[in-house]
């Protein structure tokens, strides 16, 4: 036989459930107020979709990635620069330490 621990009162479960209610109208609240203040557009014919402002952060931050250039361009040109001028010198020491160190920090043995 089981022995519950708590009693319930018929008052304490009806305040519960009216609390659950509260936080559950507080979170409607909170996203009509996300809807209300996105910009809306519609065309007939069309479904609507709504876009959070998280989301809406995201895709900012992916078109600023973006037209980010892949490509140093000036540290290339330097780097071009040293070597035709012969005064771009490697280390095979540093880069072997380099190489093992980055070995080590993937694999998980450091």
């Amino acid at each position: 036989m089981r022995v519950n621990s708590t009693i319930h009162h018929p008052a304490q479960t009806a305040d519960a459930g009216a609390a659950k209610k509260a936080g559950k109208t507080d979170q409607a609240d909170s996203r009509r107020n996300d809807r209300a203040s996105a910009p809306q557009t519609t065309i007939p014919g069309s479904v609507n979709a709504e876009i959070s402002s998280r989301g809406r952060e995201l895709a900012r931050a992916k078109s600023v990635a973006e037209s980010a250039p892949d490509i140093r361009e000036g540290k290339i040109a330097e780097l071009k620069q040293r070597i035709a001028a012969g005064k771009y010198n490697v280390s095979p020491e540093a880069i072997s330490d380099r190489l093992v160190d980055e070995h080590l920090s993937t694999s998980g043995l450091s």
